[in-house]
């Protein structure tokens, strides 16, 4: 049985992606690769309170088919509660603290994502931008934010960005 869905504009959109309470003011989103080829948001909660953190770092995790199917979304309780990221700590905080964390699952310095993760981060991307009125310029990968190479050299961000970037235009000129 499929999750239900709540429309917005021409997009169905899980309502899993919907928070249930009050909103958190997002200015970025910063996306990630988990660096490894098998994973999802159960075994890197796991790693994470293994570092001595309080639940999974990132706010949504997209599956490459190991732990979850391909390109499926799966939504963390940080996203759940509107509670800061644990996934970008910079000297001021700011992508923690503002800043929504997407890990694809996959190490993107050996190859690139699926086409099934592309299509659901540029739904999920889609759906961020227009509910937070974010931009493509506010759209990072974790490397170009901090000292790291994620989310690899083949994440394909300036392609994302000006995607992003048209959908941007596409909304204004609909309002």
């Amino acid at each position: 049985m499929q999750a239900p869905v709540r429309t917005v504009g021409f997009r169905d959109i899980p309502a899993a992606w919907y928070p249930p309470g009050a909103e958190r003011r997002w200015r970025a989103i910063v996306i990630h690769h988990s660096a490894d080829e098998n994973g999802g948001a159960q075994r890197y909660d796991q790693a994470h309170r293994n570092r001595g953190w309080d639940e999974l770092g990132y706010h949504f995790i997209i599956g490459n088919g190991s732990d979850t199917g391909n390109g499926v979304v799966e939504v963390g309780s940080r996203w759940r509660k509107q509670k800061h990221g644990a996934h970008c700590k910079t000297p001021d905080n700011f992508y923690n603290e503002y800043g929504i964390g997407i890990c694809l699952v996959g190490n993107f310095e050996n190859h690139p994502p699926s086409e099934a993760q592309l299509a659901s981060l540029r739904k999920l991307l889609l759906f961020l931008m227009n509910r937070y009125d974010l931009g493509a310029g506010q759209i990072y990968g974790h490397g170009e934010v901090g000292r790291t190479a994620c989310p690899g050299r083949q994440m394909p961000l300036s392609n994302l960005r000006h995607w992003a970037g048209t959908q941007t235009q596409i909304w204004a000129g609909s309002r």
